[in-house]
């Protein structure tokens, strides 16, 4: 064990390959979620064959969106947006990629996180990538709708929004349990 590392906030079991199979479990359970989710929206909920679903009258509503710009569609009408936006998922993906293989410390917690952010940017990714309208704009299926009780709306977004919202949650959460920033590795100073 390095120094300063508590025994609670090591790697499972010290095993590298470990804290990767929790990263990978994650990432896939979270991406097999979020492209199912975005299937069935698209299929379900597009007109002009779908049409929106109430689910918590008035609060949730299920209501098709294509968002071809970037979180809560800002940037929508910029030329370079799609493959701006897939570069920076692919960017985080590097970099939670690197925080896992590199990172000497850390409990579950921690890779549970990383698991549900690489599943959301992957999901969002694939959209940005591969899902075309009939426009031919890329862009990302949304879906999830809340209204407010005095009118309006929050942005539709999807089941990978909610798993980077949550994934970085955890991440914060771990990191404030393990007393900081991840410690750089062995050697690295």
């Amino acid at each position: 064990m390095l120094k300063n590392q508590h025994p609670e906030t090591a790697r499972p079991n010290g095993n590298p390959a470990q804290s990767a199979l929790i990263v990978g479990v994650f990432a896939v359970v979270t991406l097999v979620l979020d492209l199912l989710s975005k299937q069935w929206a698209w299929v379900a909920l597009k007109p002009p064959h779908g049409h929106a679903r109430m689910i918590w009258s008035p609060t949730l509503e299920f209501s098709f969106a294509f968002n071809t710009g970037g979180a809560f569609g800002m940037l929508r009408d910029a030329e370079l947006g799609w493959p701006v936006f897939a570069g920076l998922a692919a960017l985080t993906l590097v970099y939670v990629f690197t925080l896992t293989v590199r990172s000497p410390g850390g409990g579950p917690l921690r890779f549970v996180a990383l698991g549900v952010i690489v599943g959301g940017a992957l999901g969002n990714l694939h959209d940005r990538v591969l899902r075309v309208n009939a426009r031919g704009e890329h862009g990302v299926v949304d879906f999830i709708k809340i209204n407010y009780p005095w009118g309006g709306s929050w942005p539709n977004f999807n089941v990978a929004d909610i798993a980077l919202a949550v994934g970085v949650g955890l991440l914060m959460l771990a990191l404030l349990r393990e007393g900081g920033a991840p410690e750089q590795p062995a050697g690295a100073e």
